[in-house]
């Protein structure tokens, strides 16, 4: 099996902070939040597993419009949003263009499966902190998730 470790806008650092639970190096009663938005179920379920297990909270979303409610109703736990950026009805740049109407400093890391049709430069100027390639390594993306925590909480305290 062939896999991509994607085109990082702000790649992963070469090893996270040592992990109380040998995974993400979050407290034991810290979970923090991330909206994964796909419109492809099997990619939803792979990720909410894989950063299930490595301590966080997921919320799924199949689409923009879905997206938003659950960001509405849970916006004070999510910590970042991973979105896919060709999606029918309101693909990735849209709907992150919606989020950042409810938070403009949400964290958003595009996913695509066609890295070579968007410039990850004006992905992020339309908001993206990361931009990664499909097939990815799930690590890459907890990584960002734990930094956006990290950021979040640093702004809080």
């Amino acid at each position: 099996m062939r896999r991509l470790t994607g085109r990082a806008l702000d790649p992963p650092a070469e090893s996270g902070p040592a992990a109380e639970d040998g995974r993400t190096g979050l407290p034991p009663r810290a979970k923090p939040g991330v909206l994964v938005v796909d419109d492809e179920h099997l990619v939803r379920v792979i990720l909410q597993l894989g950063l299930e297990r490595d301590g966080f909270e997921v919320w799924t979303a199949a689409n923009g419009r879905q997206a938003i409610e659950l960001y509405r109703e849970h916006r004070e736990d999510i910590a970042a949003v991973l979105l896919d950026v060709r999606m029918p009805g309101l693909d990735g740049p849209a709907t992150l263009g919606a989020l950042r109407e409810l938070s403009p400093a949400v964290r958003a890391c595009f996913m695509t499966g066609d890295p070579n049709a968007y410039d990850p430069e004006a992905l992020r100027q339309r908001g993206a902190a990361y931009f990664i390639a499909k097939p990815f390594r799930l690590d890459h993306l907890a990584h960002f998730a734990y930094r956006a925590f990290e950021e979040r909480a640093s702004r809080t305290i």
